[in-house]
C-alpha cells in the first residue's frame, strides 16, 4: 500500500492506495507515527484507491481513531469503495466512523 500525506488548513490529508491488509497495516502504523504532527488533530483518509481491507487494516483505523480522539481530534474517511464500505457496515465500523462520499464533504465535516 502507498501513502501520501499533505497538510491543508490544519488538516492532515492522507491518500492511500492498494490493499490495506496484514502486510500493509503495520507499515501504515509505522509510517503514520513518523508523519504525525501532534499539533494536527484532524485527519482525513481518502480511501478511493483502497479496493480491499482486512481486520488488520480495521485495527489500524481503530488505533488512529483512538489516538486522535485522545487528543481531542477527529478522523474522517472519504471516497470509500463499495466492498470496503460493505465491510465497515458488517464489522460495525460504519456506526462510529465518519464516512463522507467526497473529499470536499470530508473537509467540511472536519471544519465543523
Amino acid at each position: 500500500m502507498e501513502q501520501i500525506i499533505r497538510y491543508q488548513d490544519g488538516v492532515g490529508v492522507v491518500a492511500l492506495s492498494g490493499r490495506f491488509d496484514s502486510g500493509a497495516a503495520p507499515l501504515f502504523d509505522a509510517w503514520f507515527a513518523q508523519q504525525d504532527k501532534p499539533e494536527i488533530n484532524r485527519y482525513l483518509l481518502d480511501l478511493a484507491e483502497v479496493p480491499y481491507i482486512t481486520s488488520a487494516g480495521l485495527r489500524s483505523l481503530l488505533k488512529l481513531l483512538k489516538l486522535l480522539e485522545g487528543r481531542g481530534g477527529k478522523l474522517v474517511l472519504c471516497c470509500v469503495v463499495g466492498p470496503v464500505q460493505d465491510l465497515f457496515k458488517i464489522a460495525g465500523f460504519a456506526g462510529f466512523l465518519t464516512i463522507c462520499e467526497t473529499r470536499e464533504a470530508a473537509l467540511d465535516a472536519l471544519a465543523g
